[in-house]
Formats: C-alpha cells, sequence, structure tokens
C-alpha cells in the first residue's frame, strides 16, 4: 500500500523541476494557502482540497516558459497552464474536484464577477490559490522574506477588488504578522524542516489505483513534447508483457507496468528543445539527458512502499558490463525487474519513430538486441524471450502507443478549441 500524499508531493516536485526558478514553488503556494484557508475558518475537507490543489496548481506548465510566465505579478497568457492542469487531472477519481479547482485558479476576482468564467462557475477556492500564488511569486528568494511583509501586503492590497478576493486579502493582512508565517516560507524555499505542516488528508492506494496514478505521472512526463508523447505507455506494456512471459507473479507484473509508466519522471529537467531535437545530441546535450535517471530515483525515493518500483524504474539505463548510468551497477547487482525494464525501454525506442529517424523494422530491432546481448549490455534470457514472443509483445507496445496517441491529439484539440 503506497500514500497518495506522497506520490502527490513527489509529482508535485517533479513539476517544479521543470525550471530551477521554480524550486519549491508549488510547496509555497500550498502553505499559504492552507494558512490562509485556516485564518478564514474554512472546514476541514474544503482546506484539504485546496491545499492538495494549490500543490499541484502548475502541473500543466509542461514548458520551462510556461512556467516562467507566470512567475510574473501580471502573469502572460496565464489561463492555458491551468486549463492543461485541469485537463490531466480530471479524469483520475483522486483528483477530480482538485481538477476544477486548479481549472480557474488565475481567474481575477474582478468585484466579484470572477466567480464566473467563460460562462462556467469559478469555486472561492481557485480564487484563494490566485493570492497565495500571487503572493509567492512577490517573494524575493534573495532577501530575508519577513522584511518583504510591508512591500508585499502593499502590491496585494494596491490589486484588491481587481484581482483578488477583499475578503482573503483582509485574511493575509492578519497573517502577516505573525513572524513564523515569514520565517516558514523561507524554510520551504531552502529545503529546510519548518515549523507548522500543511495537514493533508491521505489515503492508501493498492496496487491497481496506484497503476493509475502513475499513468497520471506518464501523461505529465510525455504530454511535454509531441515526440515523446507516448514513449512511457509503450515501455509500460512492453515491460508488462515481457514480465509476463518471463512467468513473474501477478504483483511484480503490475509494480513492472507502473515502473514501465515513471520510469522517465526525471525526464521533467530535460529542456523541451532537447527532447525535441531532430538531430542526435551533442555531448554537453547527452550529458543533461542523462542526468534524468537519477532525478527519477531521488524523486521515487521519498515514497515508502515504492522501494521495487523505483529500483526497476531508475535502473533502466544500467548495462550488465557497468557501463550504464547513473550508478554503473553491473551483472548481480541488477534485478530482474531493472533487467527487464532496461530491455523494454531500448525495445521501444528503437521500435517507435522519434524525431530524427523512423521506427526500425523486426529485423533490425532484433540485430540491435542480439548486439548488445553480445557485448554484454542487456540480459540474454530476455531477449530470447522477447524475440520469443516477438509478435504479442510488439503488438502490445503498438495497442498502448496508438492509444496514447490519440488521447494526446484529443488533448491537443481541446487546448485550441
Amino acid at each position: 500500500m503506497v500514500s497518495l500524499l506522497e506520490l502527490t508531493l513527489q509529482l508535485s516536485r517533479a513539476a517544479d523541476m521543470v525550471s530551477p526558478e521554480l524550486n519549491h514553488h508549488q510547496r509555497l503556494v500550498a502553505y499559504i494557502t492552507n494558512n490562509l484557508g485556516e485564518t478564514l475558518n474554512f472546514e476541514e475537507k474544503k482546506l484539504n482540497e485546496v491545499c492538495v490543489a494549490a500543490v499541484l496548481h502548475d502541473i500543466g506548465g509542461l514548458s520551462m516558459q510556461e512556467r516562467i510566465n507566470v512567475l510574473k505579478f501580471e502573469a502572460i497568457n496565464p489561463h492555458q497552464h491551468a486549463r492543461i492542469g485541469w485537463l490531466l487531472l480530471k479524469d483520475y477519481r483522486e483528483f477530480s474536484e482538485i481538477a476544477r479547482i486548479i481549472k480557474f485558479h488565475h481567474v481575477d476576482w474582478n468585484n466579484g464577477e470572477g466567480l464566473r468564467f467563460c460562462e462556467e462557475a469559478v469555486m472561492p477556492e481557485s480564487h484563494l490559490i490566485h493570492l497565495a500564488d500571487r503572493i509567492a511569486t512577490l517573494i524575493s528568494r534573495d532577501d530575508k522574506m519577513i522584511d518583504q511583509k510591508d512591500r508585499v501586503f502593499e502590491k496585494i492590497l494596491s490589486a484588491s477588488g481587481r484581482k483578488f478576493n477583499p475578503v482573503y486579502v483582509k485574511a493575509f493582512e492578519q497573517l502577516k504578522e505573525k513572524e513564523f508565517f515569514w520565517y516558514d516560507l523561507e524554510s520551504i524555499s531552502n529545503g529546510r524542516r519548518y515549523y507548522k505542516k500543511i495537514k493533508f488528508k491521505d489515503q492508501r492506494l493498492n496496487i491497481d489505483e496506484l497503476i493509475g496514478i502513475t499513468k497520471l505521472f506518464a501523461r505529465v512526463i510525455d504530454f511535454r513534447s509531441n515526440f515523446t508523447a507516448v514513449h512511457s505507455e509503450g515501455v509500460s506494456a512492453v515491460a508488462k508483457r515481457l514480465a509476463q512471459h518471463l512467468k513473474c507473479d501477478e504483483l511484480t507484473c503490475k509494480k513492472i507496468q507502473a515502473a514501465g509508466y515513471v520510469h522517465d519522471i526525471g525526464k521533467l529537467t530535460v529542456p523541451t528543445e532537447i527532447l525535441e531535437k531532430p538531430a542526435g545530441l551533442t555531448q554537453a546535450e547527452f550529458a543533461v539527458m542523462k542526468e534524468h535517471t537519477y532525478h527519477t530515483y531521488v524523486l521515487l525515493f521519498q515514497i515508502a512502499g515504492f522501494e521495487e518500483i523505483n529500483e526497476y524504474a531508475s535502473m533502466h539505463h544500467e548495462r550488465l558490463d557497468g557501463t550504464g548510468y547513473p550508478f554503473k551497477k553491473k551483472g548481480t547487482e541488477l534485478s530482474q525487474g531493472a533487467r527487464i525494464m532496461a530491455v523494454a525501454d531500448i525495445f521501444t525506442a528503437v521500435s517507435e519513430n522519434r524525431p530524427y529517424r523512423k521506427g526500425m523494422e523486426k529485423e533490425k530491432v532484433i540485430e540491435v538486441l542480439k548486439q548488445m546481448v553480445k557485448d554484454n549490455k542487456i540480459d540474454a534470457n530476455i531477449v530470447i524471450i522477447l524475440i520469443a514472443n516477438y509478435h504479442d509483445i510488439n503488438k502490445a507496445r503498438i495497442k498502448a502507443q496508438k492509444k496514447a496517441r490519440t488521447r494526446y491529439n484529443d488533448f491537443a484539440k481541446l487546448l485550441t478549441s
């Protein structure tokens, strides 16, 4: 059983990794939101929902430039990333209400007219996050935060009624006088422990529920780019079928499936221009790309009960001869799950279309895999099983990636409608 809260917090942290300028931004906004909600005497369920929405409010900022644009007080085209966040989350039972709050978190109060936007009702919680988010963007990381409290408040007050609900601004006026609030914000910003924790309501996920949430991770990873929009779905499908043909037990097969969905979560640190480069990478670009496996490991390491899934996911570029990365593990140091993931990632990568080449045909794919076995890079037994069941495994990849491509195209259409 895995904690939904821990998964949510790591998904938030992953989204903030898109740019160094966003370090801890969503956690800062969640903390401000929580304290404003308490000052306003929000009831527990409402407070929990708005805090979870706050910790994921910028999940729709899939590119670095989008995220940087909304860090300005007068945000540039802010509604696009809010709508993307809603689209990413709305189909998940655990996040359906959260998605509604996120959808309109950049709508201005406009003297109360902001309770509707584009002929839809806007939840009051959206306006609370809007205020908290703008407070966070006004705070400079270069100076002591408590020394900025009057400047920040005056800027917020000047937009009361226009951008922000005056009742919420009044709550901020009370909150700003509490020293601990500013000390906590500085501690969060610096990654230190802090005085007052946000009291999220948590729930435990079984393996099938967990797979659903890891699919969400895959969407966030892959939807950043047209060229990566189907990769994680393909790896997950191939890895699961390989595990089944290798007679792994059902729970292990599902863990490997989940690992396939999250194996590239660390790629959120890789600039889109590298992901979409229509040619081979330079040495410097490849060095940036290589870091993603390390970031995958560090992100997933924080989640209790995720240990095996993390190992399978983050070791997918390790090689049996020790020449892989980032840990230089070799031979018996690599579990069967990690070996399966390595083969699944290679098979999917060479079989699918990439910006700089068409996917390889069966004979060439097999040639590549056999050469890597010969060079002691990947597990010979797993490759034998893949070749023996090539049609079934490739069919699973194609089916999963077709569904993912349709979903991505539908997603893109919704954004332009």
